[in-house]
């Protein structure tokens, strides 16, 4: 985030992505202004040059949805983000051999779900496919490790979300141990501890960002420790998720593919999903044309 942004273009991109991210309902200036804390003449203004334009449609009940200039945006973000339609088989692959997984992609200082196959959190039915979380300590760190450590320097650098509790010791550690054995398995945190999965969620609720930010506050300091590392193992578990990565011809990663475990597999099992997962980015990389800078 740069420290010079333009109030009226915050506006807009508040008021676009409240009704992208809620594509089902269709909302009223009242909500959309009470849902943004926006002035009603302020909101107004913004509704009308987004429906003159194409990107929001406004109906005889005085209620606004997203408009079809959007589809042409999409369709341009979607093309020039990567070649998805080589991913999308092996993410279909995955979901049948391994059960529930996504696509996630680093965009922008952003994560992204970029396409998703089964239920992602349990009791949870939203699609989360579009969702973007800014890629601020906790969330992103799986989205880095297979980086080259400048990456994870910079990602640590950002301002965090919530406090970070010592040293960056354990981010590198779990990076190292990553790149040798090609994925990282997430597990239930700690009663002590509150996981990225947890933030995340905060994240995705659309509360106000001033409830979010007092929220942050009164949070205990991140360890990572939801996070594996070898001889940290603990029997019976609860495996939330297995994620591995997916290479360019940079030899970078752009995305991710991740399982959605959420459950105490056994060892064999839990070697099934991870050798699963780990052939099937390799084999998405291939797809790519890209390299994998970490094997021999």
């Amino acid at each position: 985030m740069t420290d010079r942004q333009s109030p009226s273009a915050d506006r807009v991109v508040r008021i676009l992505t409240l009704l992208t991210d809620h594509p089902g309902e269709r909302l009223t200036l009242t909500q959309i202004a009470e849902r943004l804390e926006m002035s009603k003449p302020t909101c107004l203004g913004v509704l009308a040059s987004l429906s003159s334009a194409g990107l929001l449609t406004r109906d005889d009940a005085k209620t606004y949805g997203p408009g079809p200039a959007l589809l042409r945006m999409g369709t341009a973000a979607e093309s020039s983000v990567a070649p998805l339609d080589l991913i999308r088989p092996h993410l279909e692959a995955l979901h049948r051999e391994a059960g529930s997984c996504m696509l996630v992609a680093n965009i922008d200082a952003h994560v992204v779900v970029l396409d998703r196959r089964g239920v992602l959190a349990t009791g949870d039915t939203r699609d989360f496919v579009g969702e973007r979380f800014p890629a601020a300590a906790p969330l992103g760190l799986v989205n880095n490790l297979w980086n080259p450590d400048a990456d994870l320097h910079a990602w640590l650098a950002r301002t965090p979300l919530v406090p970070l509790a010592g040293s960056p010791d354990r981010v590198f550690a779990l990076a190292a141990d990553a790149r040798q054995r090609g994925y990282v398995v997430e597990c239930e945190a700690g009663p002590d501890d509150i996981g990225h999965a947890v933030i995340a969620q905060l994240v995705s609720s659309h509360l106000p960002q001033a409830v979010l930010r007092k929220l942050f506050r009164h949070l205990p300091p991140l360890t990572f420790t939801e996070y594996e590392l070898p001889g940290e193992e603990v029997p019976n578990a609860v495996v939330r998720h297995m994620t591995a990565p997916i290479f360019d011809h940079h030899g970078r990663q752009p995305y991710v593919f991740t399982v959605v475990v959420d459950g105490t597999p056994d060892p064999d099992t839990r070697r099934r999903i991870a050798d699963t997962l780990v052939a099937t980015t390799t084999a998405a990389t291939k797809a790519l044309g890209g390299v994998n800078p970490w094997t021999a």
